[in-house]
């Protein structure tokens, strides 16, 4: 239960549609938050209380300004392969789109005065590509209120509905360990502790 201590917060989750995103949507909605999850079919999406779509375009400032403007912070799940782009086409290149991406959330963020950003990756699958170390930089440099959340995914195959009742499941089952990266990844949102740093969770 929502008690009258804790406020009501807004999020916007690109990757929805990945595992981990999907347990995201369950442990925001169980606090009773706001989840905007950002597609590119609005079809796509089963929408319930406290949970709505939008469109967006991720790779594309104005696109993430427009989706993005209202809300309390974003996080987004780069290496999902469901992250929105304009074309409709899944990133068929993550590592080579990573800094567009990063710019355009860098850019679209402030302009709708949304000061918050949780950027999830598995950075150790992205090795030494310039691009993403070239995006990082730009990161460490900027005002935003951002983490870095050096996590995976895992893949697209569970939906809410497996995260809703984890009673009775063992500690080493799936669910309930990226149940459980989701619950840090909201008590970060919730209580900021690793604000202009990156912080680490796996499975």
């Amino acid at each position: 239960m929502l008690n009258a201590e804790t406020p009501r917060l807004k999020f916007a989750l690109y990757g929805a549609h990945s595992s981990l995103g999907n347990a995201l949507l369950c442990e925001l909605l169980s606090r009773q938050h706001e989840a905007v999850t950002l597609v590119d079919d609005l079809n796509s999406m089963t929408v319930r209380p406290g949970l709505r779509a939008k469109t967006g375009d991720l790779f594309d400032a104005i696109s993430v300004s427009q989706s993005v403007a209202g809300m309390d912070a974003v996080i987004c799940l780069f290496d999902s392969r469901s992250v929105p782009r304009a074309s409709g086409d899944a990133a068929t290149e993550h590592s080579q789109d990573f800094y567009q991406a990063v710019d355009a959330l860098l850019s679209g963020l402030p302009k709708v005065d949304v000061e918050r950003l949780l950027l999830v990756a598995d950075f150790s699958a992205h090795g030494e590509d310039p691009k993403v170390a070239a995006a990082l930089q730009r990161i460490a440099a900027h005002p935003l209120q951002w983490t870095l959340v050096d996590a995976g995914t895992d893949g697209e195959d569970l939906s809410i509905e497996d995260f809703a009742n984890l009673e009775g499941l063992g500690d080493d089952d799936r669910r309930v360990q990226l149940r459980r990266i989701a619950a840090g990844i909201v008590d970060e949102l919730e209580t900021p502790q690793h604000m202009h740093q990156q912080i680490h969770f796996r499975i």
